[in-house]
């Protein structure tokens, strides 16, 4: 980088310019050599501190992170942590939030609520952090939010889905960084009604989320085309998995379709499982997730075709085109974690990017302020699109994507016929999550 010309010439006449009242020049001797090392590592440090990095310095923003690294979670959180971290160094290379580095400190919550509650306290008790942040569990999530509450310290929730989170049971300090529940699965729904099936059943895992994608899929589905028919429910606990008895049952139920939301490890185990038996081919599928790279990659040759589903379809040259930053972002992604990049990738790399405008609006890491900054609501440009983190609920809504899951020329299962939604166009309003938490509020009474 060169040196503006203009303040060059300046800073040279104010050094040879007439000093005091009689016009004498300043530079009457020459220095001893101690001053003009000091007067030149000076100019050296100045000159640094024009021209270099603004690399971010002084104490860290400390935030406690708190997800499911062991399990069947670790399909979407290991590339969530790797997106996390690629966030977390642009930032800090351009010189941190407020001048200050970010700094993440990680706890493995097991997928277990009370772990997560555990850790929670922990970090804010003992090592001091400024925020926490986390969660692939709704359960978890939920669990950290009432923690949050009580401990009145500002929580990130960066991937768990339900909500409920931050509608039903929302309040100021809990605040989620990607899309809810029912932003994909409205979206997946209006896609679903333009199928010529009226009877339904679901699998779907006994626990927060499990229930919440059925209760939103369904609702918004007979909202649409009113003479739906539900014939089963099937519940197989969280990670299950010996899906065979449940497999059995949708064959069964005399359903045209089905919706799954059993996800990770445990939806790669349900297809794996379900192939034999030809339920596919017999029952059309519909999955709130298994379009997802971090689930398609490791089914392979093994999954499901024809399949509508929800998906980060990032190699798709529709999306690619619509949102020309997206390969060089990818390429990036792939230079620091030598693989490509799945939905959980990007999940971390918004979260960490929304956490640190958070904070930079609020000029302070004061957790009052933080909270009055993002109850203002603000926008940010994404390589995959715009993401508006709404204000009323401190929720974010970013785009979303629906397709069919098939074989490509290469013979890997990717998504395709992709047709991309903003959140914002199907998302709940303002004015109905106000009457969602005023209800949940009077039930607690």
């Amino acid at each position: 980088m060169l040196l503006d010309r203009k303040r060059t010439r300046v800073f040279i006449a104010l050094a040879a310019a007439p000093c005091g009242r009689r016009g004498r020049s300043c530079l009457r001797r020459p220095a001893p050599m101690r001053a003009i090392t000091n007067v030149a590592l000076t100019i050296v440090l100045v000159l640094v501190a024009a021209v270099g990095p603004a690399v971010a310095q002084g104490k860290p923003i400390r935030i406690g992170e708190i997800n499911s690294y062991s399990g069947l979670a670790t399909v979407y959180t290991f590339p969530y942590k790797e997106g996390l971290a690629m966030a977390v160094k642009e930032i800090n290379d351009a010189g941190g939030v407020l001048g200050r580095p970010l700094e993440f400190v990680f706890r493995d919550d097991k997928l277990k609520p009370d772990e997560a509650v555990k850790a929670a306290r922990e970090l804010v008790g003992q090592e001091k952090v400024d925020f926490l942040a986390g969660c692939i569990s709704s359960g978890v999530g939920l669990a950290l939010s009432a923690y949050a509450k009580e401990a009145k310290t500002l929580y990130f929730a960066t991937h768990c889905q339900t909500s409920r989170l931050t509608w039903d049971d929302g309040h100021k300090y809990v605040a989620h960084t990607t899309n809810n529940v029912n932003q994909y699965v409205r979206t997946l729904a209006k896609k679903a009604s333009t199928l010529p099936y009226k009877k339904w059943a679901h699998i779907s895992p006994d626990y927060e989320y499990g229930h919440n994608v059925w209760d939103e899929f369904i609702a918004y589905l007979k909202q649409l085309k009113p003479d739906v028919q539900v014939v089963q429910q099937n519940w197989p606990k969280l990670g299950e998995t010996d899906h065979s008895s449940y497999i059995t049952a949708l064959l069964q139920s005399g359903a045209d379709a089905f919706l799954s939301s059993v996800w990770g490890a445990q939806e790669i185990a349900f297809v794996k499982q379900a192939r034999p038996f030809g339920l596919f081919e017999k029952v059309h599928y519909v999955s709130a997730s298994v379009g997802n790279p971090d689930e398609l990659d490791p089914l392979g040759k093994e999954a499901p075709v024809g399949a509508l589903t929800p998906g980060f379809a990032w190699y798709d040259d529709g999306m690619q085109q619509r949102h020309p930053k997206l390969l060089e972002w990818v390429k990036k992604y792939e230079a620091r974690a030598k693989k490509e990049p799945t939905l959980g990738a990007s999940w971390g790399y918004a979260s960490a990017y929304i956490i640190a405008e958070a904070i930079k609006r609020a000029k302070s890491t004061d957790t009052d302020k933080v909270i009055a900054a993002l109850g203002e609501g603000f926008e940010m440009e994404f390589p995959w699109g715009k993401v508006v983190m709404r204000g009323c609920d401190q929720q974010a809504i970013p785009p979303q994507w629906v397709g069919v899951v098939k074989m490509n020329a290469q013979g890997k299962p990717v998504l395709a016929d992709i047709e991309e939604h903003h959140g914002r166009e199907l998302v709940k309003s303002c004015d109905e999550v106000a009457k969602l938490r005023a209800l949940a509020a009077e039930k607690k009474k």
